[in-house]
């Protein structure tokens, strides 16, 4: 009886690692079915707004700056995620925010996108979230705004904390969307391990492909849809994959480094808990009720210490900006940018 029950074991073990390493179902065809179909189609531009480079201290940050029609109320500054180019944020958030005459800044931050990638990747002294903000400051500079709205999503969320910390004259409302007081925190919640061990899965995948666009394609569809979250959740294949094409045959392709360099960034920086007490910017937290990334305890712990703040929980919602909760997030974040315009 023992030997049967451990064979039957040893199937499942065995079982689990085939499909850990090899697991490919109907869904992939069909990715694979659309990449093909979209590698023959004309691109739309994705980038429509004035675009340039705003230089800190050697560093150039690539923007673009979209402006309403009429003149503008007021300024927002979006600040991007670990490894995320501008081309990230959703087009229906910068398309309420024009409606309502709010201009729209984006940029790519350091490593990412047409922004200045690091040479030195093993650098005794790796940039700080601290040198991200003044990034954003420079991009600010360069297009004469002296205060705005600031939106960070994920390490973004991060670096606009460090904007309301550091220069509150400048910042008229903060809104931080999935993100963390002191991500590495040994007394909160990390991230999911099923999460984890996918990402070191896919990513072990990637570290194979050598110029191969259409693998190098997929891996980046399936990179980010492991940040998704529950329910009755519709994944937008077309437009992550036409992002996924945008980036590497229109721009500079994605840096296998900037996951990396960016959380040295965010390690060096430390908790911000203490300095988040003394905010007195107006402040909107939104989270994903499954976020596999980043937990909600995180926001849950920022909300009971700015004082003040505005704290919504997403329900469903994952790491990301899916277009299944566009209207909920858009709902909450245009009244906040408007009541402190």
């Amino acid at each position: 009886m023992m030997k049967y029950f451990v064979l039957f074991l040893l199937g499942i073990i065995i079982h689990k690692v085939y499909l850990f390493f090899f697991k490919d179902d109907s869904s992939e065809k069909y990715i694979q079915k659309i990449i093909s179909k979209l590698t023959l189609e004309e691109l739309p531009e994705l980038i429509k707004g004035k675009t340039g480079f705003a230089n800190n201290i050697g560093v150039n940050i690539f923007f673009e700056d979209i402006k309403p029609i009429e003149n503008h109320n007021s300024t927002v500054i979006l600040i991007n995620g670990f490894s995320d180019s501008l081309l990230h944020w959703p087009k229906d958030l910068v398309r309420v925010f024009i409606k309502n005459k709010i201009r729209v800044i984006k940029f790519d931050n350091r490593d990412c996108g047409m922004s200045d990638w690091s040479t030195d990747i093993d650098s005794p002294t790796p940039y700080s979230l601290n040198d991200m903000a003044q990034d954003t400051l420079t991009v600010c500079s360069k297009l004469g705004v002296e205060n705005f709205h600031v939106i960070g999503y994920s390490m973004g969320g991060m670096i606009s904390q460090i904007l309301a910390i550091n220069y509150p004259e400048k910042i008229l409302s903060l809104t931080c969307l999935m993100s963390s007081g002191h991500l590495f925190d040994p007394e909160s919640e990390n991230p999911n391990k099923n999460f984890s061990r996918e990402v070191r899965r896919v990513k072990l995948g990637f570290n194979n492909i050598k110029n191969e666009f259409k693998k190098e394609l997929n891996y980046h569809f399936k990179l980010s849809s492991l940040f998704s979250g529950k329910g009755s959740y519709i994944l937008d294949l077309r437009s992550e994959i036409i992002k996924s094409i945008y980036e590497i045959t229109k721009r500079k392709g994605y840096n296998k480094e900037a996951y990396s360099q960016h959380k040295k960034a965010v390690k060096r920086s430390g908790s911000r808990y203490n300095k988040l007490k003394k905010i007195k910017t107006s402040t909107l937290l939104i989270h994903g009720s499954n976020d596999p990334f980043i937990p909600v305890s995180h926001s849950k712990k920022m909300a009971n210490l700015i004082h003040g703040c505005k704290f919504e929980i997403i329900n469903g919602a994952g790491h990301d900006l899916n277009k299944n909760f566009k209207n909920r997030i858009n709902s909450i974040i245009l009244p906040h940018i408007l009541r402190n315009s």
